[in-house]
């Protein structure tokens, strides 16, 4: 086995408007539900 010789490093950032963290993108980003519960 070698040893590494260089290294590199990956950052990514990037910024939401209007996000909602829990909404469900198929569902016009409702809240996610249970569907047997209707509870979130």
């Amino acid at each position: 086995m070698s040893t590494i010789a260089n290294r590199y490093e990956f950052v990514l950032l990037f910024d939401v408007t209007n996000g909602n963290p829990n909404g469900d993108p198929d569902a016009g980003n409702l809240p996610r539900l249970d569907p047997e519960t209707n509870q979130g």
